[in-house]
């Protein structure tokens, strides 16, 4: 089982401008800021984090609406569980099914994208942690081209979620 609890650390990784959307740029620039107060209320963990208490977070935000914004961000890498229904479905190799109950942590992949990557040698968030997204991009691309399947390479920014997501589960 994936450990989705990621260390406060993690969120150097996360808080990050590549991978991030629109509207969580705003904790970017007091991404250290946030870590530090997290560290010093005692969080070490993300769950730590979900039991702090609005004022507390407003304490380290130094604005209401941050706190929000903050705790919206903190459940966007949690995997839905409906997702993984479809896996026993769609895949009957037991490895398989392994690799891609492992894929289905990142966000917004499915049945198609972890065939893809699964296909391209990346079996595990570790295989994910480990890579760049040209090395991933390059082998997504030839994977398609070899098996000719019927799906479009990965854009960068996914790809960079995908990455900084392993590597946050994978501390």
């Amino acid at each position: 089982m994936i450990n989705t609890d990621y260390p406060v650390e993690s969120l150097n990784i996360l808080l990050n401008e590549d991978c991030l959307s629109d509207r969580f740029h705003s904790l970017i620039s007091i991404r250290e800021d946030l870590i530090t107060g997290l560290k010093r209320l005692g969080c070490v963990t993300k769950s730590d984090v979900s039991r702090l208490s609005d004022d507390e977070l407003a304490g380290i935000l130094h604005d209401g609406s941050a706190v929000k914004l903050f705790r919206r961000f903190l459940t966007v890498y949690d995997p839905k569980s409906q997702k993984f229904r479809e896996i026993v479905k769609l895949v009957s190799d037991p490895a398989e099914q392994k690799a891609f109950e492992e894929l289905y942590h990142l966000p917004g992949v499915r049945f198609t994208r972890a065939h893809l990557y699964y296909h391209s040698g990346y079996k595990t968030l570790q295989d994910f942690s480990k890579t760049t997204v040209e090395e991933v991009l390059s082998k997504t691309t030839m994977t398609i081209s070899e098996k000719n399947l019927s799906c479009i390479v990965p854009l960068p920014k996914e790809v960079r979620t995908h990455i900084a997501v392993a590597r946050a589960f994978s501390r």
